[in-house]
């Protein structure tokens, strides 16, 4: 579950926070420039990199990323943290769900669906005799699990 801490009081005043065990995530809706630059101003008060060096949470920077979702998006923002550029990507997963730009989880199907047919692959290698009943176990087992991950995500609306 992720969750917004109430007493987190880092970046509040411009941008908000969630945090979910080791990750963080951090946004702001960006329509004009002057938001752009809101935004940008916390990152470079350093008040995030602060909070999570007095909690001992080091940031891989390197593992930092800016995502943009929308249709009306300005792709030439560019944002730093502790003087470091962030790369924009177009797809990020996130625990496990693949999202793009246009939250269109074909990604995420695809995924999901190369992930199953690999494991009903191993069932296939590793399991010569199978009764039927076997198989249906091993298949809620190992296949369905990744076909039903976060199928909320995308199911409503797909």
């Amino acid at each position: 579950m992720t969750y917004q801490l109430p007493h987190v009081h880092v970046c509040k005043q411009f941008i908000n926070v969630y945090l979910f065990a080791d990750d963080a995530k951090l946004y702001k809706h960006v329509i004009t420039d002057d938001d752009h630059q809101v935004f940008q101003k916390d990152l470079k008060l350093n008040s995030f990199q602060e909070w999570s060096d007095r909690w001992l949470l080091r940031l891989n920077i390197n593992k930092c990323k800016i995502a943009f979702y929308g249709g009306d998006v300005n792709y030439e923002y560019k944002y730093y943290l502790s003087s470091t550029s962030l790369n924009s990507v177009d797809v990020i997963k996130d625990l496990g769900v693949v999202f793009d730009s246009e939250l269109s989880f074909v990604s995420h199907c695809k995924e999901k669906i190369g992930r199953a047919y690999s494991m009903l692959g191993l069932i296939k290698r590793n399991f010569i005799y199978l009764t039927d009943e076997t198989f249906v176990t091993l298949y809620k087992c190992l296949v369905r699990c990744h076909l039903e991950y976060a199928n909320f995500v995308w199911n409503p609306h797909r």
